[in-house]
């Protein structure tokens, strides 16, 4: 929906009530009074709808932000192939520190965007979010 429309109907809803207030037939002015009636939902149908878009858009907004800080996270991984053939992504050796030890994230969790600590175990990685198992 566009403000434009929204703007419109309030603007023909002012200009009907300027009318009516010089109006002395009561007929008239109840015609007058239905048409801003009219008008205001009108508005408050098309505002509504703007609302709804904005929210929308926001909630968008905040996806793709999420996405974008993901993908500089992920810059920090590499794809490893361990030995049974499987692959998991493994934190750079650069990238290791006290605050962030050595651990792999699930692949298939990143190809959505997601980004998953796998938990491992002397013979494979597990995905906690997805489950998915990696055998060494």
């Amino acid at each position: 929906m566009e403000i434009g429309a929204a703007v419109t109907a309030v603007k023909g809803a002012l200009d009907l009530a300027r009318t009516a207030k010089d109006v002395n037939d009561r007929a008239q002015l109840n015609a007058a009074m239905s048409g801003i009636m009219d008008k205001l939902t009108a508005a408050q149908g098309d505002l509504l709808d703007l609302i709804t878009d904005h929210y929308q858009l926001i909630e968008e907004n905040r996806e793709l932000k999420q996405r974008l800080s993901n993908r500089g996270l992920f810059s920090q991984y590499r794809l490893v192939q361990v030995a049974a053939g499987d692959y998991i992504m493994s934190l750079k050796d650069e990238c290791v520190s006290d605050e962030q030890p050595a651990h792999a994230i699930c692949v298939k969790c990143k190809s959505e965007d997601r980004l998953s600590i796998m938990t491992e175990d002397e013979y494979w990685y597990q995905c906690p979010s997805c489950e998915h198992l990696v055998t060494l």
